[in-house]
């Protein structure tokens, strides 16, 4: 026979002490009503505690024992810290995590009243712990900066607005080509579609093309009418030298027969002209006085060798030329040139870049100054006037088409604080790159009538590889009245919450703005982030493919996109209606 064994007071009583039935339970009474009753509970139902909480304390009518063959719980677990205080009163002690939810349970045979052979009621309390309230929701700007904002723009950014600090979106970057195979890729690893779709108008130089349209909208249509939201950002590639003609000297200088005239440009002005050649770059020399016989000559500025065999010296009856190869770009751009040769004079000498997509093009050009697009007249402000034309055209499809668009162009301006910036647009300083985003604004929204865009400004928030001052941060931010949305962009080793980084965010602009991840490489704890009250709006994982693809290469390799996304906190494609 079990020997079943109740704690009450000081006193073990077994079976053989009191009235047992076929189970070996004492013959008490366990249905209402009670001889010991719950006076009090330290806990309410559905409370909120604090984490450091620790224990719960149950108060009865009357002196009590604790049954030690009955669990009290705490979320199914056993407890087994408990003591019985001041005779009445049983204390359990427990451990508690951060923004969780808890049920504490003491069974109707978990506690006895001390000689009255009676059980005492069940106990039962469901509470939480409490959760970090970094992210206060009505601080946030409840509109967006373009009073003339779209329908569909307004019903994006109230979507994002009603679900921030509770629920995040998920989000995927697209392939530079117009395409969403990495966001099927994650679909079928994860059977979950992304809620935010990145594309992007890096080849805007190239499109229209048999490869490249942005004038086809179709992908950005599928997906929006599917149930996700387009986000486009613009790697702005720009001419990688400047088109035209670049005098690089200008004179009379005389080519005697004896050979020893010469021109060498191989100082800091040369070099900075020679600095924008490329594949395709002429070099002319224009002439008079030339005698028969005469030859030309093109050196490296350096060894004062040809720069190719055939250049040490040639033929000439006038002007001559040389057409730039490969092979000698770097050499020009090092060592810059010296033209020489006998019985001619030298009159100019000059480099002519091929005009359109011969030049090349480049998000990093140190060619292309900032500076110079906000002056009209110079030929950057030119080719981004031009651009801009271009791309709004493309924008203005999407309008029609009733899409609204997360729009995040000049974004990681600022690169590095210290060691410099990434792309040209912040080539010139952030005070530069904040007038850069006020003339895109006012040319798409005042000019083209482009207003379905949510702007997002990309907070560049590392100085030498560590979290930069805020003071650079906030002298780099174009203003509340801007920006609708601020993110930024982390690459880090594993899943994280990157609470400290969200936090500057947050503090940034005083918690007005929405805070987003607009780049990731790794996923983050989605849990832990919730918990800490710093649950991004949304995230953007980096794509990536390889030569059979889309594929997970670097980032995400340990089904990292299922658990995220199948995630109650996170929304995907079709959780949401705008």
């Amino acid at each position: 026979m079990n020997k079943l064994k109740y704690i009450l007071g000081t006193a073990l009583v077994g079976c053989a002490l009191v009235a047992c039935d076929d189970d070996h339970e004492p013959d008490w009474t366990t249905t209402q009503p009670f001889d010991v009753t719950v006076s009090s509970v330290s806990i309410q139902e559905g409370a909120i505690v604090d984490v450091e909480l620790g224990s719960i304390e149950v108060v009865y009518s009357t002196d009590v024992a604790i049954n030690s063959l009955v669990d009290i719980t705490i979320t199914n677990s056993k407890i087994d810290s408990i003591k019985v205080k001041d005779g009445n009163t049983v204390v359990s002690y427990f451990k508690l995590s951060k923004g969780k939810n808890y049920t504490f349970n003491i069974p109707a045979r978990g506690v006895a009243g001390v000689g009255s052979k009676t059980f005492a009621p069940e106990v039962t309390v469901n509470f939480a712990t409490d959760r970090s309230h970094l992210t206060d929701v009505s601080l946030v700007t409840r509109s967006l900066i373009n009073a003339n904002a779209t329908s569909q723009a307004k019903a994006v950014y109230n979507m994002l607005l009603s679900n921030y600090g509770e629920k995040q979106l998920s989000g995927a970057m697209g392939e530079v080509a117009w395409g969403t195979g990495f966001c099927d890729l994650i679909k079928q690893t994860s059977g979950k579609f992304p809620a935010i779709v990145g594309f992007d108008y890096i080849h805007l130089a190239s499109s229209p093309a048999n490869w490249i349209d942005y004038g086809d909208i179709t992908p950005v249509k599928t997906v929006w009418d599917a149930g996700s939201i387009p986000a486009m950002t613009w790697h702005w590639n720009v001419p990688k030298s400047k088109p035209g003609t670049t005098t690089l000297w200008t004179g009379e200088q005389a080519m005697p027969g004896d050979w020893s005239g010469f021109i060498q440009l191989n100082d800091d002005d040369a070099k900075a002209k020679l600095g924008n050649v490329v594949v395709g770059t002429v070099i002319t020399v224009k002439t008079k006085d030339v005698a028969a016989g005469a030859q030309g000559s093109v050196k490296n500025g350096s060894t004062w060798g040809g720069l190719t065999s055939d250049l040490e010296y040639f033929d000439i009856t006038g002007d001559y030329t040389v057409t730039v190869t490969a092979p000698m770009v770097a050499d020009i751009k090092d060592n810059g040139i010296i033209i020489s040769g006998h019985d001619y004079v030298v009159t100019e000498v000059s480099i002519t870049n091929p005009a359109g997509n011969d030049v090349g093009y480049d998000a990093s050009s140190d060619v292309f100054s900032a500076a110079n697009v906000l002056v009209d007249g110079t030929w950057e402000n030119q080719v981004a006037t031009a651009d801009v034309a271009k791309l709004a055209g493309y924008l203005k499809l999407l309008q029609d088409a009733g899409i609204a668009v997360l729009w995040r162009p000049f974004h990681e301006a600022a690169g590095d604080y210290t060691w410099g910036s990434w792309f040209w647009w912040g080539n010139s300083g952030v005070e530069t790159t904040k007038q850069l985003w006020s003339w895109l604004y006012d040319k798409l929204t005042n000019e083209y009538g482009i207003n379905n865009l949510i702007w997002v400004w990309t907070v560049q928030t590392s100085d030498e590889g560590k979290l930069a001052d805020m003071s650079k941060i906030r002298a780099a931010y174009p203003g509340d009245d801007k920006v609708d949305i601020v993110g930024t962009d982390l690459y880090v080793e594993s899943l994280t919450n990157q609470t400290a980084q969200f936090e500057t965010l947050y503090n940034l602009v005083n918690g007005k703005k929405i805070v987003a991840l607009t780049e990731c490489g790794n996923l983050i704890d989605v849990e832990s982030a919730y918990i800490d009250g710093a649950l991004w709006s949304f995230f953007m994982g980096w794509y990536e493919q390889n030569d059979n693809g889309p594929a997970f290469i670097q980032w995400n390799q340990g089904n990292e996109w299922s658990t995220v996304l199948n995630n109650p906190l996170v929304l995907n494609q079709g959780d949401f209606k705008l």
